[in-house]
């Protein structure tokens, strides 16, 4: 089984689009796609890429903790994140450019999805699968099995007691040095799961000056990081 894995959009419609341009140009496209969640903040495009991928009906989606906390007002009071200069700001903000029926699909969303293929038993999640919030731990794997996770913006691709976890990096926001779009191709079978991450330029100038035009609050750190691909200090 072969499939691509992305994660970590956060409202960055033209690294989506020049995901979706790679994928026609190098003949993925027909592949399935499994997403990892955090499709929204951070960002300037939280409408206009949730309605993009809605419009995919074929792939599956997973939840991620960014995705929550927009449909979750009780979570703007509660989280320690929100404590942050900005933040609070940034995802009310968020919240009020999504329509009732972004709001709908992000909502319908799972946190966890489970299958078999080619002998592995695959377990699909944001974060891992007690909360979207941490990455998986290594005392949690599981021989024969595969872990498919984001959360953290840094690809990860590694075995540990006969089980693969694997992460595609962030699509919208990376955060391992490299500003470029990352997601992975994933390729199951018996006995082997070979996974390949695949770095893509896209305007990042364009998303910059969305992100200016429209005022989204928090941008200055948003914009840093996006160009370092690094934690903002503001």
């Amino acid at each position: 089984m072969t499939f691509v894995l992305a994660s970590d959009i956060h409202a960055n419609l033209p690294a989506l689009e020049a995901f979706y341009a790679y994928l026609e140009g190098h003949g993925l496209a027909g592949f399935p796609r499994i997403y990892l969640g955090d499709y929204v903040s951070l960002g300037p495009y939280p409408g206009e890429t949730v309605a993009r991928l809605s419009a995919d009906t074929s792939s599956v989606f997973l939840r991620g903790n960014h995705d929550r906390y927009v449909i979750d007002d009780a979570l703007l009071q509660a989280n320690p994140y929100f404590s942050e200069p900005g933040a609070m700001d940034h995802v009310r903000w968020t919240h009020d450019q999504l329509t009732p029926e972004n709001h709908a699909w992000l909502a319908s969303l799972k946190p966890v999805h489970r299958f078999q293929a080619d002998g592995w038993n695959v377990v699909v999640t944001h974060g891992n699968p007690d909360t979207d919030e941490m990455t998986l731990s290594v005392d949690r794997a599981e021989e024969g099995t595969v872990y498919l996770c984001g959360h953290t913006h840094v690809p990860r691709n590694e075995t540990l007691h006969g089980s693969r976890i694997l992460n595609p990096g962030s699509l919208g926001k990376p955060l391992d040095g490299d500003n470029r779009a990352s997601f992975g191709l994933v390729r199951l079978g018996p006995g082997f799961a070979e996974f390949e991450v695949i770095r893509i330029p896209y305007n990042i100038e364009q998303t910059i000056a969305a992100l200016e035009d429209r005022k989204v609050p928090w941008r200055a750190g948003i914009i840093e990081s996006l160009r370092t691909a690094a934690y903002s200090h503001e």
